[in-house]
């Protein structure tokens, strides 16, 4: 089984606060991701939100949604708040070790299917790409966060250090714990980011 994560924050405490700007954005790149994967019932979409339980614009979108509360509590960067939402799915669901979870940010617009034919396609434990945003430079030990694909066990097993950069301890944890053989670098996600520091775009 697959499943979809669509991780979302709509009361951000970091970067530019725009809320009619977020909210906007994520509309429309959650609406795009269903429609490219309207037809597809091995794979299940999720959208996870973490300001507690209540009525929002993300209720209208036709898929299960889940609400936390990890966003109350301040950690020292917003990936640990963002992987508890994903641990609660796994937990709500009873996901299982071997079945994959794709993670992406609501905010990102994925552009076509080809990262999730390549999923479907062939038997890898992890899909990512191994690249810093800022630089725009392949790093070997640094990755986009923001799409991703692995198997659950990995997830369920991850914790962050603070040590590093979440992007980093997690590109550190996939090249330390899953088996080279067992990695598909991808080097073209066709994912349009939309970073919240600063509200700038690029494509991965």
């Amino acid at each position: 089984m697959i499943y979809l994560i669509i991780t979302t924050s709509i009361n951000n405490k970091i970067g530019i606060i725009n809320e009619i700007q977020r909210k906007n954005r994520y509309i429309e790149c959650i609406n795009h991701l269903l429609k490219l994967n309207k037809n597809d019932s091995n794979i299940k979409p999720i959208i996870v939100e973490n300001n507690g339980l209540r009525s929002t614009f993300l209720d209208e979108f036709n898929c299960d949604i889940c609400y936390t509360e990890n966003n109350f509590t301040n950690y020292h960067h917003k990936g640990e708040n963002e992987l508890l939402d994903i641990k609660k799915i796994i937990h709500i669901y009873n996901i299982k070790d071997d079945d994959i979870i794709i993670k992406i940010t609501g905010r990102y617009k994925l552009l076509n299917l080809n990262f999730i034919n390549l999923i479907k396609s062939y038997n890898y434990d992890v899909f990512i790409k191994f690249f810093n945003v800022c630089t725009k430079k392949y790093i070997y030990d640094d990755c986009v966060l923001g799409l991703f694909a692995i198997k659950c066990k990995y997830l369920k097993e991850f914790k962050y250090n603070f040590v590093k950069s979440p992007e980093c301890e997690f590109a550190d944890y996939i090249r330390k714990n899953i088996d080279n053989k067992k990695i598909k670098e991808i080097f073209e996600l066709n994912l349009e980011c939309c970073f919240a520091d600063n509200l700038n775009f690029l494509i991965v």
